[in-house]
């Protein structure tokens, strides 16, 4: 991406931009450059009203702005104010970051939901249940399913809009997960005839996220009973990584 100064939408804006309307006197109406019109809204996680506040972003170079509106009401007309804000690179990688966690919390959701649904599977079929108990696994599964179903699409639907809007955020989220296979890879095993498995499983885990990043499936289960430790060193890298920024 190129820097703000041979951007052609962000040289044309300031740090900070203001904009002014007041009802019925149009003279006093002060509008955002016409470069902000060029930006691109994302379709943030987590935004309780949007449409007060969100983040925008340049599709020529990447760069992260914060909106934010306010009314004043006034018995000679009201007044609509806005602001523009350009983040530093901290501040975007703070943004994105959250955004990354946000993503996965929501993975873990679908996850947890159908490795329950699996155990409640298993139970049925090998747990000699009596009628009622199978009745009520049975019930316990199928609703364990449908919600995990309902999380995967608004998981799909938020990455593919991502994918458009703020590719960074896919990206953060996908090497975060990328860094922690390969320290699977790279860790000695227990020397366990385990290990073997362990170590496919962290590939084929590995493989996957680099394809999400590059428009793979969206919902990537994660085995973690072959990768002990799995979310934790996970938590920790997206964590460590943001105080770093």
């Amino acid at each position: 991406m190129p820097p703000i100064k041979n951007c052609t939408i962000c040289c044309r804006l300031r740090d900070r931009e203001t904009s002014f309307s007041k009802y019925l006197d149009p003279d006093l109406d002060r509008p955002f450059p016409e470069a902000a019109d060029r930006l691109v809204i994302v379709a943030a996680l987590g935004m309780k009203d949007a449409g007060k506040r969100h983040v925008r972003r340049c599709p020529e170079c990447g760069t992260l702005y914060d909106y934010l509106s306010w009314h004043e009401y006034f018995i000679n007309g009201s007044e609509e104010n806005e602001e523009l804000s350009r983040m530093n690179t901290a501040q975007a990688a703070v943004f994105i970051r959250a955004q990354a966690r946000l993503l996965e919390a929501l993975r873990r959701e679908v996850d947890f939901l159908e490795s329950s649904a699996g155990r409640l599977g298993d139970f049925i079929d090998r747990g000699r249940p009596g009628d009622a108990e199978a009745g009520e696994a049975l019930a316990a599964m199928q609703e364990q399913r449908r919600q995990a179903a309902e999380l995967r699409c608004r998981l799909q639907e938020h990455v593919a809009v991502l994918r458009r809007s703020c590719p960074e955020i896919i990206a953060a989220w996908a090497e975060a997960h990328v860094r922690v296979c390969r320290s699977f890879q790279a860790s000695p095993g227990t020397g366990s005839e385990n290990d073997g498995t362990a170590r496919f499983v962290a590939d084929e885990t590995l493989s996957r996220w680099q394809r999400l990043a590059e428009g793979g499936e969206s919902f990537i289960a994660i085995a973690e009973p072959w990768l002990d430790g799995y979310l934790e060193r996970l938590d920790r890298e997206l964590a460590e990584t943001e105080k770093g920024t």
